[in-house]
């Protein structure tokens, strides 16, 4: 039962290829998140690493989105609360909490604590491009699309937006 179960497991790779066999045509790949119950994806290319905890400083006077500051490796990252940024309610930092290391379009470095970290998944462009069409409502100005997988909704996030955090 175990040697069928192994069968079954595909790399990525083999993914890829049977999705563009699909005539799907080529992949981008997404990092999936979560924010307050909704399923949000980044570009994996915009996404350094995946924090599962930092001791983050304050910085007085900050936007309210702001958490404040870490310390990563030397270099100073502005810590970003997704749920804020999105004008949801906040919450207490729990085991499933993550800050995700981004780069922004400015090519800033920003932590964006999330409720969760799932997965990679990929995507076929074709798709990613029908959905970037079908958002263009000005109060969307952080979404880049949203897409249908499996049986819910995918939220991409415009990584541009968040150039513009004092903003917020």
């Amino acid at each position: 039962m175990m040697n069928q179960a192994m069968e079954k497991t595909r790399t990525p790779e083999e993914y890829d290829e049977e999705l563009e066999a699909q005539d799907q045509g080529p992949l981008s790949r997404w990092v999936n998140f979560t924010v307050d119950e909704e399923t949000y994806a980044l570009n994996v290319l915009d996404v350094q690493e995946v924090l599962r905890d930092a001791e983050i400083t304050p910085i007085p006077g900050a936007p309210d989105a702001i958490m404040g500051i870490i310390n990563l490796r030397g270099n100073v990252v502005t810590v970003v609360d997704a749920r804020t940024f999105f004008g949801l309610e906040e919450k207490p930092w729990d085991e499933n909490s993550r800050i995700m290391v981004i780069e922004v379009a400015s090519g800033e470095i920003v932590g964006l604590v999330v409720d969760s970290v799932a997965e990679v998944i990929a995507l076929p462009q074709t798709v990613v491009d029908q959905a970037m069409m079908a958002v263009a409502d000005d109060r969307a100005r952080h979404i880049l699309g949203i897409v249908p997988q499996d049986e819910k909704l995918i939220i991409l996030v415009d990584m541009k937006s968040l150039s513009d955090i004092s903003a917020t």
